[in-house]
């Protein structure tokens, strides 16, 4: 066993990110089937921003472990610091990027309405779009040729809402590391302290 190249963890964060996005779409999708109703969208944010940031802390957690392994094997003379601070920074950007581009999209270029596809990409801001951003009444709508974009009822301070909650990535790495690395998750520790 050695240590994971840099490239390796960072590849493996992206899965853990698009995984998370995929699940959180389906969930939302799956809950979305009960209507419209606040309790579910609540229900669904609490739930997708668990699953999302759980899977992160994971990638981060199982490297952890595996330092501390090799560590213990006198494998390595040293833990690199800071790598999950910089590798969870970098998943930021890369879970934030959709995001920055429909704040753009919104401030810039609003004859173009891409929070359609935004919500596809980011499944894990699926629940909070079916919460924050007002939907067309269908009712009065649906017969009408229409130049209605829901881009236009959006606030800019839902993206804003969307970074702090991608801005959490870098603290659940750095979390996951340290408490993989510590061995806080052993239940011989936890009932026998």
């Amino acid at each position: 066993m050695k240590r994971q190249p840099f490239y390796i963890l960072l590849l493996k964060g992206i899965g853990y990110i698009v995984l998370g996005n995929v699940l959180c779409l389906f969930m939302t999708m799956a809950l979305s089937m009960f209507g419209d109703n606040i309790i579910f969208n609540i229900l669904a944010m609490i739930c997708g921003t668990l699953i999302f940031h759980m899977l992160v802390f994971t990638v981060a957690w199982k490297d952890g472990v595996r330092e501390r392994s090799l560590m213990k094997n006198h494998r390595v003379e040293s833990v690199p610091k800071y790598r999950w601070i910089i590798l969870g920074l970098i998943l930021f950007v890369i879970a934030a990027a959709p995001t920055i581009v429909l704040l753009l999209n919104k401030l810039f270029f609003p004859e173009g309405d891409t929070l359609f596809i935004y919500r596809f990409i980011s499944g894990s801001a699926y629940p909070f779009i079916q919460t924050f951003i007002p939907k067309p009444d269908l009712d009065t709508m649906a017969w009408i040729p229409t130049e209605y974009r829901q881009i236009d009822s959006m606030s800019p301070l839902f993206p804003a809402l969307m970074l702090i909650f991608y801005a959490i990535i870098p603290v659940m790495t750095q979390l996951g590391w340290y408490i993989g690395y510590n061995d806080k998750f052993n239940a011989d520790k936890m009932m026998y302290k």
